[in-house]
């Protein structure tokens, strides 16, 4: 077809009509393809043209030949199939052979349990008598042990404190357990002074702890008041964890004064944060608010990103005037991107109206060509032909214009693209 299209200088839509016209001899494959016939294409293009013959089908050795090669197909797969079957039987004797063998090892394997079995219950029997007395010690165990803890469970409700927390009560009993666990039945008579004593050692310790936490707890909120009223629940939290941290450091009989020394120095760092986020953002809301009117959202955002930058790596003692003028280069840059942007889309709203403009010049540019007679009405309407002309002149406007053309240039240059096309 191509080659037809070389030689009459016409369309392929032309070509086709012609064969259905029967103006040219064509022929198809054996794949559907059209073949036209050479000297019937040059006597077209000689004025020679005569009578034609409709286009045929692949020839009958062609069908033969094809028939053969199907029929050498089906012995080959007849003879994989063959070998196939003769090595799925090979593979079932194997595995038949592998499964006697592990039939039989199985029942050796069983044999040899049985004799394993009987040689543990004669050991079994022997320990009988020695279990059994073990047992009863154990039982005895047990029952004082039980007893015992039910006494102490009583005892402990009759005894704590009401401020008890859950947890403290629970490592009292837990070392009541304990205390029970290491006694025996010999311990009998002793029982309720060693409880009671485990139970004032403990209580004294959590009375002195409870003491010192309170203490230390009103130090905390004292020094946290001293924080910015707008700090974060997030920054008071990090302030708390910062304060106990300093005060972990410090003993437990420590002065008063000592503790609240440490309180403020390890509230101090996190009241500076607060100040420096504060002075932050009220730089940055400047920062944004010196942007074009209409810039978007994403430039608004970019911006806090560059600012929050610029502003970590500043001295902390850095004044707002000087923040100011570390900020000032990174606003005009993002105002003058936002300019060159709004220039490129007003550039790329005006190409694509240029685009659609050349693309609608196509119609009257090829209407004056058939009139003038450089092509035919059948080319004028062939819709493929203007299908295909129409993606050329989108594709190449869409590599040549910037934005900036007037609408006579971009008529030109389509003018161009359809007398390169039509050669």
């Amino acid at each position: 077809m191509s080659e037809a299209v070389a030689v009459l200088h016409m369309s392929i839509p032309t070509i086709k009509r012609m064969v259905a016209e029967g103006q040219l001899e064509a022929y198809r494959t054996p794949g559907g393809h059209l073949r036209i016939l050479a000297e019937s294409a040059q006597a077209v293009r000689e004025g020679r043209q005569g009578q034609t013959r409709p286009v045929r089908d692949a020839s009958p050795v062609l069908h033969n030949r094809r028939e053969r090669l199907e029929e050498l197909t089906l012995e080959a797969q007849e003879l994989r199939a063959k070998r196939e079957l003769e090595k799925l039987r090979r593979e079932q004797a194997d595995e038949e052979a592998e499964r006697q063998e592990e039939a039989e090892a199985q029942e050796q394997e069983a044999d040899d349990r049985l004799k394993a079995l009987a040689v543990e219950q004669a050991r079994i029997e022997r320990q009988v008598t020695q279990e059994e007395q073990r047992r009863e010690a154990e039982q005895e165990l047990i029952a004082f042990q039980r007893r015992w803890l039910e006494a102490a469970t009583e005892l402990l409700t009759a005894k704590e404190p009401r401020w008890l927390a859950a947890a403290q009560r629970k490592e009292i009993l837990d070392t009541l357990e304990a205390e029970i666990t290491k006694r025996h039945p010999q311990d009998e008579p002793r029982m309720i002074q060693i409880l009671g004593h485990a139970i004032v050692a403990v209580v004294e310790r959590f009375t002195a702890e409870r003491q010192a936490r309170d203490r230390r707890n009103r130090i905390v909120e004292d020094a946290l008041r001293r924080l910015s009223f707008f700090a974060t629940d997030s920054e008071r939290a990090q302030a708390a964890a910062a304060i106990r941290e300093s005060l972990a450091h410090l003993p437990g009989d420590a002065e008063e004064f000592e503790v609240r020394a440490a309180a403020e120095e390890g509230v101090r760092p996190m009241r500076q944060a607060v100040e420096k986020r504060l002075l932050d953002e009220r730089l940055t809301e400047w920062a944004v608010r010196q942007l074009l009117w209409g810039s978007a959202d994403r430039d608004k955002a970019r911006l806090r990103r560059e600012c929050a930058e610029i502003l970590a790596e500043l001295p902390p003692d850095a004044s707002e005037a000087e923040a100011k003028e570390a900020l000032e280069p990174t606003i005009r840059e993002a105002r003058k991107g936002i300019d060159e942007r709004q220039a490129s889309k007003r550039r790329e709203q005006q190409k694509a109206s240029l685009i659609q403009q050349g693309v609608a010049e196509i119609s009257s540019y090829l209407w004056r060509l058939k009139e003038d007679g450089e092509i035919t009405t059948e080319e004028y309407w062939d819709s493929d032909f203007t299908d295909g002309l129409k993606r050329t002149v989108r594709e190449q406007l869409e590599r040549a214009l910037s934005g900036e053309e007037t609408a006579t240039a971009v008529d030109e240059a389509v003018h161009k693209i359809i007398e390169a096309k039509l050669g």
